[in-house]
């Protein structure tokens, strides 16, 4: 396996002598599981053009160590490629694009990168191996026989005074806002709003926050935004040493919980952006959209949860939908329905925050703890399911309803499909296809491999209210028999099973 590592990685602007602690870990599991690393000799280039000597000499032999990589194809003569990228507007985004193609050519296997631009593009491209450093450092540490890796996170819902406003993750609001602790946190205080927080299971730093609120009044906004209730995101941000580990998804799914919960369809937050802007690419692909500016100059960006009446007017693609309106999704007659059975140790890996109903639907709280044995790509939104049965007619857009068998058997929940890829017998592909989404170890895709396996890759969107067991599917008449492959489900069944165990705002006929 060879890596290529973006230099971004191992030179950080703010220290120009010490690599991070999770890039050691991180370098550390490479070795030992013999991969190969590489730097690009354009990334080298760059650095030497460093007006700074002194800092050009230190990143240089930071980087002194690393091979580069011996010969590369250029991009620009593939059209195909060119034509799925932007225009560049800087060298450095030729640059990114020539580190990009080494993996879209398969010229290396994995591209690290802490640069979230890149790994904007890298999506685009549905270049999955292109990771963050953490993303990198879970899925490589699997590999190990053991690991005493810690990216854990304890979920809790706090009182603003008993949060230390002195942790690292506020600093930059400190410098963006020069009010932010003497005005700003002082009425968050006051107000005693309730405070989502990730913290660092080892170290108790905060990993990420979220503050949400009602608002019925006016949005500072140019151009104006017509008056309505809206749930306010006051803060949103996931520290950089927790970046790649879904935290930012999680704060995403508990902000929309509280939309539905209070029953506002439409959210907003205020934004400056920034360079190598992480929550920018994230709020974006589920549906965030840039509305103006306000006074102080930030950026407006709002949401809405439920879907227009007119809006296959607008449009008629599920996936777009389900992307713009999240968790909103299509289920009309024309959209197909399948029941994906699902073995219970990979129920409780896909979908670690379902509660099942004989342990009550606990609150909050209870729906977002996150457990050391689960990979943290099973609390993200954007899944993948592998499975040696399958159904020809599925594709993009249509629905899972996931059974889980042997110990509830019940349906319990509901997700969109993006992707279908059939019929592979190679474990390196399916990894590649499934690294960002995968819950499955290498020596779970390596003993599926010995069939052929198929990978669907889905969005999550909802948990039924109340799960639709066994003994119900066989009483109305939906199954005959053992639920052991994915199996078509028909329109007039599928609303048998959602009645009353989905709320129907968000379900789009």
């Amino acid at each position: 396996m060879k890596i290529l590592l973006d230099t971004n990685i191992l030179i950080q602007r703010e220290n120009n002598t010490v690599v991070p602690d999770n890039i050691a870990q991180l370098i550390k599991i490479m070795g030992e599981l013999n991969y190969k690393t590489c730097i690009h000799p354009l990334s080298i280039s760059e650095i030497r053009k460093d007006g700074n000597v002194s800092r050009r000499e230190v990143n240089l032999s930071k980087l002194s160590s690393y091979p580069t990589l011996d010969g590369y194809p250029n991009y620009f003569e593939d059209t195909e490629f060119v034509a799925l990228l932007p225009e560049p507007t800087t060298t450095n985004d030729i640059i990114d694009n020539q580190l990009l193609y080494c993996v879209y050519q398969n010229l290396v296997s994995h591209l690290i990168t802490e640069d979230q631009a890149l790994l904007h593009k890298a999506d685009i491209l549905g270049l999955s191996t292109v990771y963050s450093v953490n993303e990198a450092l879970e899925i490589f540490s699997s590999d190990l026989p053991k690991s005493d890796i810690n990216l854990t996170s304890t979920f809790k819902i706090e009182h603003p005074y008993n949060v230390d406003i002195n942790d690292p993750i506020f600093e930059t609001l400190k410098k963006s806002y020069p009010e932010f602790v003497n005005t700003w946190w002082k009425k968050v205080v006051e107000s005693d709003r309730a405070i989502y927080l990730f913290k660092d299971s080892y170290n108790s730093r905060i990993n990420a926050i979220l503050i949400p609120k009602i608002e019925e009044e006016d949005i500072d906004c140019t151009p104006k935004i017509p008056r309505d209730k809206f749930i306010k995101i006051c803060l949103f941000k996931v520290s950089e040493q927790a970046r790649g580990l879904k935290l930012g998804e999680h704060l995403l799914t508990l902000a929309i919980e509280y939309a539905k919960r209070n029953n506002v369809n439409k959210l907003y937050l205020t934004h400056f952006r920034e360079e190598n802007d992480y929550l920018l690419y994230l709020i974006e692909s589920y549906g965030f959209v840039l509305r103006g500016i306000n006074i102080r100059g930030e950026e407006i960006y709002t949401k809405e949860i439920v879907a227009p009446s007119n809006i296959h007017e607008i449009s008629n693609d599920p996936v777009e939908i389900n992307t713009k309106y999240y968790p909103s999704f299509c289920d009309g007659a024309i959209i197909n329905k399948f029941i994906v059975p699902i073995r219970p140790v990979y129920h409780e890996m896909l979908f670690p925050n379902y509660k099942h109903e004989e342990e009550g639907h606990g609150t909050q709280m209870e729906l977002f703890t996150l457990s050391d044995r689960i990979k943290s790509h099973g609390y993200g939104i954007k899944k993948a399911y592998l499975s040696h049965s399958f159904v020809g007619s599925m594709k993009p857009g249509d629905l899972v309803l996931f059974y889980r068998s042997e110990d509830y058997m019940a349906i319990t929940s509901v997700g969109v499909v993006e992707q279908v890829h059939t019929k592979i017998t190679d474990p390196e592909l399916i990894k590649k296809l499934t690294a960002k989404r995968t819950v499955y170890s290498s020596q779970d895709i390596e003993k599926l491999c010995e069939q052929e396996t198929h990978v669907i890759l889905f969005r999550w969107c909802t948990h039924l209210n109340k799960e639709f067991r066994y003994a119900d599917l066989l009483r109305e008449g939906i199954i005959t028999g053992q639920i052991q492959r994915i199996q078509t489900l028909s329109d007039g069944n599928y609303r048998k099973i959602i009645r009353g165990n989905i709320d129907e705002r968000f379900t789009i006929h």
